[in-house]
């Protein structure tokens, strides 16, 4: 919690199914890294679909548990998303071909107390309402989605991205924790919450339609899902993005930046015991 800001899906996880691995959604293997006086200076996990997270400020701490899980680990590696320096850090000890990765970029990590959340007229006006989208259209949803992660991951379509995309509606649409923004009743932008907790959320995903872009709407519909969390005593919010007309948005309800997010994606897992130290 010292580092919430950065370390929102590893909490979010824990919140989920605590430090047990059962391979279910959320579940994942935990290692720390203890001083002498068994104080924890970090966490490196593998997760259920085999990406990594770490938090772990101490680089000390930080090589021990890289070189301690290449060691040891049993599944393959899918990519690492975190610390933007924790990251590269981990990854480059784990040293995957450049070609191997599907993406793999740091982004800007933004921040936000609720209660220096700027709301435009516009966004507040009778123009605009928000539907959870459990009460979306499915297909659109579906469509909204898909179009979504090509663009976000450089992905490639396929019968397995969409089975994968069919699971994230569903698992969306009972979460509770996305809304569709309409414009005069015609659903026009998404926006959700990707890691929760009872005083911080983080933004994602965020979409718009190529046809509906440049008039507001990813800006409105984040700031309107904000206002509906932090009337429910939600205080802070996080964000990551490296688009720069979506960080003039978010900067235009109150984010700033304060430090990187990593995301790397292998194109398809891998073994470490095939990649050379």
């Amino acid at each position: 919690m010292k580092h919430a800001y950065s370390s929102m899906f590893l909490l979010n996880n824990i919140e989920q199914t605590g430090l047990e691995y059962t391979g279910e959604l959320y579940s994942g293997e935990y290692w720390g890294a203890y001083d002498e006086a068994d104080e924890l200076k970090g966490v490196l996990a593998q997760f259920w679909n085999g990406n990594l997270m770490s938090q772990a400020p101490d680089l000390n701490a930080l090589e021990a548990l890289s070189s301690h899980f290449r060691e040891f680990v049993k599944r393959p590696v899918a990519g690492m998303v975190g610390d933007g320096e924790q990251a590269r850090f981990v990854l480059n000890k784990l040293n995957f071909p450049a070609n191997a990765y599907n993406t793999n970029r740091s982004e800007g990590l933004y921040q936000l107390a609720l209660e220096d959340l700027q709301l435009s007229e516009k966004a507040t006006s009778d123009q605009f309402s928000l539907i959870p989208t459990s009460e979306a259209d499915t297909l659109l949803l579906f469509d909204w989605l898909k179009a979504y992660e090509l663009e976000a991951f450089d992905g490639e379509a396929s019968k397995e991205h969409d089975k994968h995309i069919t699971n994230r509606v569903m698992e969306m649409q009972k979460s509770g924790n996305a809304w569709v923004l309409l414009d005069r009743e015609q659903p026009v932008a998404l926006s959700g919450f990707n890691a929760t907790l009872a005083e911080i959320v983080q933004v994602g995903p965020v979409w718009t339609p190529p046809e509906h872009r440049n008039n507001g709407y990813a800006r409105a519909a984040v700031a309107l899902t904000l206002d509906l969390v932090k009337k429910q005593g939600v205080q802070k919010s996080v964000l990551f993005t490296d688009n720069p007309a979506a960080a003039r948005a978010y900067e235009a309800i109150g984010f700033r930046q304060n430090g990187s997010f990593h995301l790397a994606l292998l194109k398809e897992p891998v073994e470490l015991s095939s990649v050379s130290a």
